[in-house]
């Protein structure tokens, strides 16, 4: 008889390790959907996802258009694409 093996349960919290937990947070803020910020952006949404989830980088340009898009200002750029660099590592 083969054992039976629990899913592993991620710890409370771990969503928020996500790259860009921030960024996500200000689509919702701001009332849009995944998709609707890779169209405006000119992109698929899995390439979004990629990008989400820290798996490929963010152009100059992407990262302009999506400020503009969500009214990032120019001061919290970093807080929102930059974090690590915020925290000081």
């Amino acid at each position: 008889m083969r054992k039976r093996i629990a899913p592993a349960t991620p710890p409370v919290g771990s969503y928020r390790n996500i790259p860009y937990f921030a960024l996500r947070g200000v689509f919702r803020q701001r009332g849009y959907r995944d998709q609707e910020v890779a169209e405006a952006l000119g992109m698929k949404p899995p390439t979004l996802s990629r990008k989400m989830g820290g798996h490929a980088e963010w152009s100059s340009s992407e990262i302009e258009a999506i400020c503009e898009l969500l009214e990032i200002s120019q001061k919290d750029v970093g807080k929102f694409f930059f974090p690590q660099m915020q925290k000081g590592a």
